[in-house]
């Protein structure tokens, strides 16, 4: 990402890229025997009330193109029940295809971890398909550690069980 095409606030006129583009990615899953996201799972309504409250957050290449998209919220029961504390949880964290491959996952982490330490929060959290070893290796590498896995929220389909990761902020990293 460069940093003339900073990650900006979705608003409600956004939904519906977003929800699409999550859809190419799922329909992507899908055809690669990957079962974390299903198409239409998550619609466009969803996504418009999410970011009414300000929780999603995209990059657009240009004014038409969505490239990036993440969803940040401060709490997240359904997923961490009893163990819910305020985080930075990171959710739906997307680089359209066509942009594999430019290190703009680790830098749309690196804009998260930003976002919540400016809350003065100092943990990130986010779930993985369990049964998604490169993306369970990717958020590794990225500074997250496995805390335990867990049966995915009975609302989300696609995978059976997911795992939990968080990682520790450091004020000025």
């Amino acid at each position: 990402m460069p940093e003339s095409a900073p990650m900006v606030v979705a608003t409600p006129a956004d939904a519906v890229d977003i929800a699409q583009l999550r859809d190419r990615l799922a329909e992507w899953m899908v055809g690669n025997g990957i079962a974390q996201w299903l198409p239409g799972e998550y619609p466009a309504a969803v996504v418009a009330e999410e970011a009414t409250r300000g929780e999603w957050f995209i990059w657009r290449e240009s004014l038409t193109e969505l490239t990036a998209a993440v969803r940040i919220v401060w709490r997240d029961p359904d997923f961490w029940g009893a163990d819910d504390a305020e985080a930075g949880y990171i959710h739906g964290l997307m680089v359209a295809p066509e942009y594999r491959g430019r290190d703009l996952g680790s830098r749309i982490i690196q804009f998260c971890a930003d976002y919540t330490l400016a809350r003065g929060v100092t943990v990130q959290r986010l779930d993985a398909a369990a049964d998604n070893p490169v993306l369970r290796k990717y958020y590794g590498a990225q500074g997250f550690i496995e805390v335990r896995e867990t049966q995915l929220p009975p609302q989300f389909h696609g995978t059976a069980r997911v795992v939990l990761m968080e990682k520790p902020l450091a004020p000025g990293s």
